[in-house]
């Protein structure tokens, strides 16, 4: 059978391990170590963004994300054995993490050059003791450039998708900007417990979330903490007044490992805007890479 028991507690140690179909061990875990993403025009792909993670022991030992807008690279600092930090290695970016008496990180600053750029503050279901991130609010104390948002609140929302199989099924992002208007950004997910996300084996996806969002392009935070496939996706911007601006529907057709692990994921996306009276299509690719340890 397919490996299953982090369904409730994903938080739950590495060293676990999986159970899987065949010859392969029972206390395997994959760690994902390479993520590109591709748009295809005409079927040529083009490099959007990629993601470079490095582990020692199932623990992070180096995060890197290149794009267009920007090339980054984290180290990591433990204290007791959790993240303190993620830092540059000239030291002028740090994010800085902050835990609560159940060793669940509550509070983030992201800081660079010294000046305080966004402040995360974390909430988690009250009757899971486990690390089930249900709210994240972020506050811009610094408006990134060719940005407006001063801040955003992501809200999770999880239910079961197979018996005893629990994951992430939708999420909503408010948007406030500095002229004190807001958006509400809604993406609803259908989940199959068939399949792995890239993120199954991880014990720290929530320090990749907040890695991720440092990227204040970065709206799909539910990605990092999903541990199942994902088969398609509905996204949606909402304006104050209560009306689309903005509706995209994915599909998603995967490639997967012996591990249940995607290997390369196709994204089919159908976009339409009240502006717009031609709805645009667009395809996208990504392409996993793994370190699978005993």
């Amino acid at each position: 059978m397919m490996k299953n028991w982090f369904s409730y507690g994903w938080i739950a140690l590495f060293l676990l391990g999986c159970t899987v179909n065949g010859t392969n061990p029972i206390n395997t875990a994959c760690f994902v170590s390479e993520i590109i993403r591709y748009q295809l025009d005409q079927n040529v792909p083009q490099e959007l963004s990629r993601q470079t993670i490095n582990y020692q022991n199932g623990r992070l030992l180096h995060y890197s994300d290149r794009s267009s807008e920007r090339s980054i690279s984290f180290e990591f600092k433990y204290i007791g054995g959790k993240v303190a930090s993620a830092y540059t290695s000239d030291g002028s970016t740090v994010l800085s993490l902050d835990y609560d008496e159940l060793d669940r990180i509550q509070t983030a600053s992201y800081i660079v050059n010294n000046k305080e750029q966004s402040v995360f503050s974390l909430y988690y279901d009250p009757e899971d003791r486990v690390a089930r991130l249900i709210r994240l609010v972020e506050t811009r104390v610094t408006i990134p450039t060719n940005s407006f948002i001063s801040s955003r609140i992501f809200q999770f929302s999880y239910a079961e998708i197979a018996p005893n199989t629990v994951d992430v099924v939708a999420q909503t992002v408010q948007n406030g900007y500095r002229d004190g208007s807001r958006t509400e950004e809604e993406m609803t997910f259908v989940q199959s417990a068939d399949n792995h996300s890239p993120f199954y084996d991880s014990a720290q996806s929530i320090v990749l979330t907040l890695l991720a969002l440092t990227n204040h392009t970065e709206f799909n935070a539910a990605y990092y903490l999903q541990r199942f496939d994902t088969k398609s996706h509905t996204r949606q911007i909402i304006a104050a007044d209560g009306g689309i601006t903005l509706r995209e529907t994915s599909q998603f057709t995967s490639e997967y490992d012996s591990y249940f692990n995607p290997v390369r994921s196709i994204q089919s996306s159908h976009i339409t805007a009240p502006a717009d009276s031609d709805p645009a299509h667009r395809t996208y690719q990504q392409t996993f890479q793994y370190r699978c340890e005993e």
